[in-house]
């Protein structure tokens, strides 16, 4: 971490102001290692990254897993920023520019690499596992970008204090997602933006009803090699499909058929992609303990009850939600 992000973080127990002691400093101004102290509370910086968290529980396996996925997956593919426009519409780079940016669960720093890229002020970058070493590792070059380790749920960040909060991704593999909601919601000051993108349960009922219970039965409990290597098959599968059926039923003669087929929008632009990212995206079905599939009128609730204004919610691809919102003039 560099020192200047003091000046937006807080002791996660306490939301006080953190002092820091620095036992090693890079010449590229990182701490590497040191300590970070608010009271009685103390929390370590080690590789770089503040450890102001550690997850236990299912929670934790979650975050766990997911950070032995994005040290597999560590790559950055220049298909991501058409993505994560898909995912954040209808907000566009410009709303990030000169902006203070909390990102609710980095993984291994793709979105927070964009965002720094459109010209974001500074980019608070936190998730709970392992994937925070991958991240400090791919933004470290970057002047702007912060990664810290952290929970959603508790952001270790001071309260109203960011322009921009978005999870992208990330919301529904916590416990209680609404609560994760608000807490990101809650360090955004009044005026300030809130993005989220999560998994709907709409049209992905053979997703509930056919992998779910094999995920929580067995795939989630496998060693995580075991998973990269089995989740290898039904990866090729969706690969083939989508460059072998769904891809030439989008094209010439045959889209107004392939408009009608289910999938249909979601499988072409998977097309675009490489295998090993279909291997990433079968992982991550696959493997983590938690993960929550929302129904659009709840996803709309969580913008609604949290008071946020000028909402645009929208249905992403035939089976995802993507909301955005402005917290409201005198939000506590």
């Amino acid at each position: 971490m560099r020192r200047r992000a003091l000046e937006w973080l807080a002791c996660p127990a306490t939301g006080s102001a953190l002092g820091l002691e620095v036992l090693e400093e890079a010449d590229d101004g990182h701490v590497i290692r040191g300590v970070l102290r608010a009271g009685s509370h103390s929390y370590p910086i080690e590789g770089g990254v503040p450890r102001l968290a550690q997850g236990a529980g299912a929670q934790g396996r979650t975050a766990d897993r997911f950070g032995a996925q994005w040290t597999e997956f560590r790559t950055l593919d220049e298909l991501y920023e058409q993505q994560f426009l898909g995912w954040i519409a209808p907000n566009r780079p410009e709303d990030f520019l000169d902006k203070l940016v909390l990102e609710a669960g980095c993984g291994k720093g793709r979105h927070s690499i964009l965002v720094s890229k459109w010209g974001a002020r500074e980019v608070i970058a936190i998730d709970l596992g392992s994937a925070v070493d991958v991240a400090f590792e791919n933004c470290r070059h970057l002047e702007n970008v912060h990664v810290v380790q952290a929970d959603l749920r508790k952001p270790p960040v001071r309260r109203r204090s960011m322009d921009v909060g978005f999870s992208v991704g990330v919301l529904h593999h916590t416990p209680e997602p609404e609560q994760s909601f608000r807490a990101l919601e809650s360090r955004v000051r009044p005026g300030g933006r809130v993005v989220a993108w999560v998994y709907g349960r709409e049209n992905n009922g053979w997703i509930v009803h056919g992998v779910d219970p094999l995920r929580m039965a067995m795939t989630s409990r496998l060693p995580v090699e075991t998973m990269l290597q089995v989740s290898k098959l039904p990866a090729a599968v969706v690969w083939g499909l989508s460059r072998g059926f769904y891809r030439p039923l989008s094209r010439g003669p045959w889209a107004p058929l392939g408009r009608k087929v289910f999938y249909q929008a979601y499988m072409d632009q998977l097309a675009d992609f490489p295998f090993h990212e279909i291997h990433a995206i079968v992982h991550d079905h696959l493997t983590p303990p938690i993960a929550h599939y929302v129904r659009g009128p709840e996803f709309r609730a969580w913008f609604e009850g949290a008071g946020l204004e000028q909402l645009q919610i929208g249905w992403h691809k035939e089976m995802s939600w993507r909301g955005t919102g402005i917290v409201p003039t005198g939000a506590d």
